[in-house]
């Protein structure tokens, strides 16, 4: 069999056209000439004598054997990423490059905060902060687009590494101007128009079960897996809903929404830090993990989210 040496820029420039559909555009992306990158393409497709890319009038997609040979190549470039930042990261700085993916709600808290404390922490760094839906972030790490994560034990966890973090108390969110006690029941919520995500798997599923503890079914007016579209319901409809303090708690600080702890019964869920399972934990992954759970501990008060510590203890968080 003739020998195939593909080149890390081979490898890089495949990735690229792949994840933009389109040779002009990667070409831009990479730095170098639509023709030069099209030559290329062509060279390792001859090399391995099979197509790798099929051609329309819109683009390019990969074909079975696009799709399996730019899975393996961002595997390597991940793993020379790695092989480069703990080598050079032997004089005890880290460096290199590195994504957290977390839930958008989440992300309302953490990840200003998070940018400023790790750039102060580790300024050879570059950090890449990933907001996406809840259901998509174990997903985004397990296929390595981040490298950490927070995640809720309300989603599939997928292949991670998962070590628990918080346990975030859910809370009623109204509209301005209306009733704010600082506890609501299940019961009280039940007659309320409520705006809550679609029924799947996740933290619908978790409302619901709650509810039919109590032998009640709430009030669904709407259904909505966008927290943006939510919060603009619940401000300008006059509808209720059922969602993550952290996410909100810009927006009550300001006036423009008001909530409530939800208790009898309370409904909770857990935020977990996740690492891939598919590959080796590096240092600078340990850091960033790190930096994130000291992060929630210091915000935990604003966030309203219960710690664990190491020592296993529960250190209650006030939700007034």
């Amino acid at each position: 069999m003739r020998e195939l040496n593909l080149t890390t820029r081979q490898l890089t420039a495949l990735v690229a056209v792949a994840d933009r559909g389109n040779i002009s555009h990667a070409a831009v992306e990479l730095d170098m000439s639509q023709p030069a990158l099209s030559r290329l393409v062509a060279r390792v497709e001859a090399d391995l004598d099979t197509p790798l890319f099929e051609r329309d009038g819109r683009g390019v997609r990969p074909t079975e054997a696009g799709n399996r040979l730019t899975n393996h190549a961002r595997e390597v470039l991940r793993h020379l990423d790695d092989m480069e930042d703990d080598i050079r990261s032997l004089d005890g700085q880290l460096r290199g490059r590195i994504c957290i993916a977390m839930p958008d709600t989440i992300g309302h808290t953490l990840f200003l905060p998070l940018i400023d404390r790790f750039a102060a922490a580790h300024p050879l760094v570059e950090l890449r902060v990933m907001g996406a839906h809840p259901n998509n972030v174990p997903l985004a790490v397990s296929a390595g687009d981040g490298d950490v994560g927070v995640v809720s034990s309300a989603h599939k966890q997928g292949n991670l590494h998962v070590r628990p973090l918080a346990t975030e108390h859910l809370h009623l969110v109204g509209p301005p101007g209306s009733p704010r006690p600082e506890q609501i029941t299940a019961a009280e919520i039940a007659d309320l128009p409520l705006a809550l995500p679609g029924i799947q798997p996740g933290l619908r599923q978790i409302i619901d079960r709650a509810f039919a503890t109590k032998g009640l079914r709430p009030r669904v007016a709407m259904e909505l897996d966008s927290q943006d579209a939510l919060v603009e319901l619940i401000r300008h409809r006059g509808l209720y809903s059922i969602m993550s303090y952290a996410g909100v708690a810009r927006l009550v600080a300001r006036g423009e929404l008001v909530a409530s702890t939800i208790v009898d019964p309370t409904i909770d869920r857990t935020l977990l830090t996740a690492l891939p399972d598919s590959r080796p934990a590096t240092r600078l992954m340990h850091a960033l993990e790190g930096e994130v759970r000291a992060l929630a501990a210091d915000l935990a008060d604003t966030a309203r989210w219960t710690i664990e510590e190491p020592s296993g203890l529960q250190r209650a968080r006030s939700s007034t």
